[in-house]
């Protein structure tokens, strides 16, 4: 049990953001790789055992390849085994209580037998947070407004406040804060929740896999599709755009205006605006481009700014178990 509890914490790596940080919980162990005639050509057998970090079994995890054409779960004393094709470069590991083990890009090799533990820790579901949601006001005449925020765990505010404001909108798209009477460009909120997930339509989840090199150019083109104005194009690229590309490739989804009500919080303004948008943007980072599900393209519809116009952007980074929960 040391050499486990050792080698765990060698692993524990933390990976900061802005405003927290994920920190991967569980590793793997390739134990064995060698060739076996037994095999048959063009496939290689994966097997092992799913442990946690006290070295006891882990029944009733799922092992599977990407598109989960093949897969299967450990047993009772936490053995596995399955045969992959020598085309298959990622697997996964997945368990409610234990979360997730992703192997990128691993090379099986034809007539091997390899053998991976996986090592895992209970974990408890970490929240998402709903980062930089910013609130623009655009009027042609100064008018006063009020707005809230109907978030239940609200975790910053600017201009402070308890997630309500009374605003003066100016014509030039800043907006006086009545309680401290300085002028701000936009209203700014976080808040945190355990529910945020990629929303379906018809059963089928909507989206787009981007490769790293295209994410700038992607943004770029959805955002002006979606209705945003060059300043606030340039505002959530800036802020997005560094984190998405990092990784090979992103799965994105954006939820609009009536949907973010439904899966982020209500977004309530007095008067009523005669234009209004939302949009909030999900993504996951990849190392590979297979998904273990379909997904369908998602297309996008401008919107008219007529007369008093309010438009919020968000957005939240979701951890690779919230793709594994839509399989």
């Amino acid at each position: 049990m040391k050499f486990f509890l050792q080698l765990f914490i060698a692993s524990f790596i933390t990976v900061s953001y802005a405003y927290g940080e994920y920190i991967p919980y569980n590793y793997y162990q390739v134990k064995k790789d060698v060739f076996n005639s037994d095999v048959a050509a063009g496939t290689a057998v994966m097997k092992g055992k799913i442990l946690d970090v006290n070295e006891n079994p882990v029944a009733g995890g799922l092992v599977s390849n990407f598109d989960r054409s093949r897969f299967c779960y450990s047993d009772a004393k936490g053995n596995y085994s399955m045969v992959l094709s020598i085309l298959d470069t990622s697997v996964f590991f997945y368990h409610q209580n234990y979360g997730e083990i992703v192997i990128w890009k691993y090379d099986f090799q034809s007539q091997h037998m390899v053998e991976i533990n996986f090592i895992t820790m209970e974990h408890t579901e970490v929240p998402v947070t709903v980062e930089k949601p910013v609130i623009y006001f655009y009027s042609g005449k100064e008018l006063t407004a009020s707005v809230s925020v109907n978030h239940p765990d609200l975790i910053f505010t600017y201009p402070v406040s308890d997630g309500n404001w009374n605003v003066a909108v100016q014509p030039d798209g800043n907006i006086q804060n009545r309680t401290d009477g300085k002028v701000y460009p936009y209203i700014f909120w976080e808040g945190e929740s355990e529910n945020i997930s990629y929303v379906k339509k018809n059963n089928q989840v909507e989206g787009n896999l981007i490769e790293s090199k295209n994410v700038i150019a992607y943004l770029e083109n959805s955002l002006a599709a979606l209705g945003l104005n060059q300043k606030e194009q340039t505002d959530f690229i800036t802020y997005w755009g560094p984190r998405m590309i990092l990784s090979d490739y992103v799965f994105v989804q954006f939820i609009l205006d009536e949907n973010v009500t439904e899966a982020v919080c209500d977004l309530s303004v007095t008067p009523k605006p005669e234009s209004f948008r939302r949009v909030y943007m999900l993504f996951t980072p990849l190392e590979s481009p297979a998904l273990p599900f379909e997904f369908n393209q998602q297309n996008f519809s401008s919107f008219d700014r007529t007369g008093f116009t309010v438009l919020e952007w968000g957005g939240s980074e979701l951890p690779f178990r919230k793709i594994i929960s839509e399989i």
